[in-house]
């Protein structure tokens, strides 16, 4: 079976609750039991308050539950991680509160090489689910994408040609084991032209839900 991308939220129905628990399982295996974060989980399934507030999931799945990638989307005008969990990557800058600024979070991607002990690598499926971010994103009159990430993380998104600006002076900042900022990721043009999502004028957005890839 062919991997289908998904967008939408737990609450509509055409977000399967398989595809949902798959989710949650497969951040335990990404976060919990290969990369070792301190995250909770309960039954292998990873879960924090945040997804309590009927997020926007994209998850690339193939097999119907297997889920192969993930990633979460939340408004900053409600809780969101930077803000409430990792102030300290703005590096002084005031905190992000617009509706047309959305947090990007729990970004993990089944890497191409199984032994791989990484959050995400450039795959075909990283590359999938960026394009119905940006999709998503342009559709919904979103400007711009804010996230807390580790510099491999950030390394690998401006490999594959996207522009991202660091909060602030910039400074990467260490939490636990990992060395993590804070940045933006505009949604425009260039951004569709990078991510091969504006062959032409514009890109074809996908509804919330609708399978886009």
């Amino acid at each position: 079976m062919q991997a289908q991308i998904l967008v939408g939220r737990p609450s509509e129905a055409t977000l399967p609750p398989s595809v949902v628990d798959g989710i949650y399982r497969f951040r335990h295996r990404v976060f919990r039991q290969r990369l070792g974060w301190e995250v909770t989980s309960v039954r292998g399934r990873e879960r924090d308050d945040y997804d309590d507030l009927d997020p926007v999931y994209i998850a690339c799945h193939k097999h119907r539950e297997t889920v192969i990638g993930t990633f979460r989307l939340l408004p900053t005008t409600g809780p969101y991680m930077l803000r409430d969990v990792f102030p300290e990557l703005l590096r002084g800058e005031s905190v992000p509160c617009a509706s047309d600024v959305w947090e990007l979070s729990r970004f993990a991607v089944e890497p191409s090489d199984a032994s791989e002990r990484v959050q995400a690598s450039c795959t075909e499926t990283t590359l999938s689910l960026m394009r119905a971010c940006y999709r998503y994103g342009a559709s919904n009159g979103i400007r711009e994408y804010v996230m807390a990430t580790s510099v491999a993380v950030e390394r690998m998104l401006r490999g594959m040609g996207l522009e991202l600006t660091r909060f602030g002076d910039g400074s990467a900042v260490r939490i636990g084991r990992v060395l993590s900022v804070a940045c933006r990721l505009r949604i425009d043009e260039a951004l569709g032209r990078a991510l091969g999502a504006l062959p032409a004028t514009d890109a074809a957005a996908a509804p919330a839900g609708r399978a886009v890839a």
